[in-house]
């Protein structure tokens, strides 16, 4: 993959991990939380933290091929 775009999928994904955080706060700021099942809290965490590990081993990445080319 190109590195422009390998970046730029980078920051796509670490952008949606940011909106999924802020759609679930906002959400239990303006919903009652105490009818939430377990599995509210647990599936937009599990998909954050996979979406941000995507994202950093994607920059990661950049700066392996950064560093061979100097």
């Amino acid at each position: 993959m190109n590195m422009k775009r390998q970046e730029k999928f980078a920051d796509l994904l670490l952008d949606i991990a940011k909106y999924i955080i802020t759609a679930v706060l906002l959400a239990t700021w303006f919903s009652d939380v105490s009818q939430w099942s377990w599995y509210s809290y647990i599936i937009p965490v599990v998909v954050v933290f996979t979406i941000t590990i995507g994202g950093l081993m994607l920059y990661k990445d950049d700066d392996k091929k950064k560093r061979k080319k100097q």
